[in-house]
């Protein structure tokens, strides 16, 4: 039995992607528990399920209808086709326009889950108020997609009618549904790529660190090409399932890569699997940014607790801001009995100093009086720009 290739792609990308959702809630589920989760974190569950659905009829419309729907018939074949090839035809039509619309709500699904983990990103940062508009123009173009799919051939059935010819608008492959799709398709994603370019292009990180970034957000530059390439050759087919198809597939599976990759980033840290149990801490009033908090046994006011993963600072990056060029100008100490560095503004010791005891001042470095008199440890951390 001959293999087909293009079910082979299909099925590979799949279980790609299933794996990256997979590595996904794992790892989110480890770091914040699903009381924590996010809008985001939800949407990769729904993208999973209609990639799935893609999946399996994608494998229908190659098995079944062999790639054939209506638009590929001329008036003479129209006109002269048995009813007993009917059936093969009006299949692939349907199959062809529910998969146009799983497609459309595979990519605006992704769309929205970008724009929920960039609000996460950028948290705090003047790019930030560009978000929410960006979500009103992906839903209202989303909106827009369901009225030309629903509104250029009335009744819908005329898709697959083979007799008679019902018109060239009410033809899967129409270009009314292909290039309105592509042109909101394509602007909504560079006003998507757009919002964290300022805060990314501004970070001080090592070059490879650095490089990788770029990387990952120049990938949506790649789904933009997907899907100009992915019309070209819907209009210009080469035969039979075809490139134009797969083109789908590999749209929406590259759209589900990116949205999944920087949620897996703290899986290759070390600090991830000597975690052992979550807490999740809401964010409080006085925080700017959100705290995704973890914790091993009891809480204590002496450990520090890592915030959100999938802020610029957790993903290795400093912000070079005024406030953080201000803070490096700050005198710091550094603890003689420890390996990493202590930092203590000037402004703070001289607060502490009036406090201090004898006995603390001579020779306990590592100690300092808080307001009631008692004695507690400093903590000792890695100093960290935080944003």
């Amino acid at each position: 039995m001959e293999i087909d290739p293009s079910l082979v792609e299909i099925w590979t990308l799949y279980t790609i992607a299933t794996l990256m959702i997979a590595a996904r809630v794992f790892c989110r589920t480890k770091l914040v528990g699903v009381s924590g989760y996010r809008p985001d974190d939800y949407l990769a569950f729904l993208a999973w399920a209609l990639y799935t659905t893609a999946c399996v009829m994608a494998t229908f419309y190659a098995k079944v209808a062999k790639g054939r729907h209506t638009s590929l018939l001329t008036p003479e074949q129209r006109a002269t086709m048995p009813e007993s090839e009917f059936y093969v035809w009006e299949y692939g039509s349907k199959n062809f326009v529910a998969g146009m619309s799983v497609y459309a709500m595979i990519v605006w699904t992704m769309k929205f889950h970008m724009l929920f983990f960039y609000r996460r990103l950028v948290e705090g940062q003047w790019v930030e108020k560009f978000v929410f508009p960006v979500m009103g123009l992906v839903g209202a173009t989303a909106v827009a997609i369901v009225l030309i799919i629903t509104l250029t051939c009335r009744p819908i059935t005329l898709m697959w009618q083979i007799r008679p010819d019902p018109g060239p608008n009410c033809v899967p492959q129409n270009k009314i549904y292909f290039i309105g799709i592509l042109v909101m398709n394509v602007t909504t994603d560079f006003c998507i790529i757009a919002i964290p370019i300022p805060v990314i292009s501004l970070v001080r990180a090592s070059i490879w660190r650095k490089t990788g970034v770029y990387f990952l957000f120049s990938l949506g530059v790649f789904i933009i090409t997907a899907a100009i390439v992915r019309v070209v050759l819907i209009f210009y087919p080469k035969g039979g399932f075809g490139p134009a198809a797969m083109w789908s597939i590999r749209e929406d599976f590259v759209a589900i890569f990116v949205g999944q990759a920087p949620m897996v980033v703290p899986l290759f840290k070390k600090r991830f699997w000597r975690q052992s149990t979550h807490k999740f801490t809401p964010k409080s009033s006085g925080q700017r940014s959100e705290g995704h908090e973890l914790s091993n046994g009891p809480p204590t006011n002496n450990i520090k607790k890592p915030k959100d993963p999938y802020s610029l600072t957790e993903l290795g990056l400093t912000h070079v801001t005024n406030t953080t060029r201000h803070s490096q100008n700050e005198n710091t100490i550094i603890g003689k009995n420890s390996h990493k560095k202590l930092a203590v503004t000037v402004q703070e010791i001289a607060a502490s100093s009036d406090c201090t005891s004898p006995g603390a001042a001579s020779g306990d470095h590592n100690k300092t009086l808080t307001s009631d008199g008692s004695r507690r440890g400093l903590d000792i951390e890695t100093t960290r720009d935080e944003i």
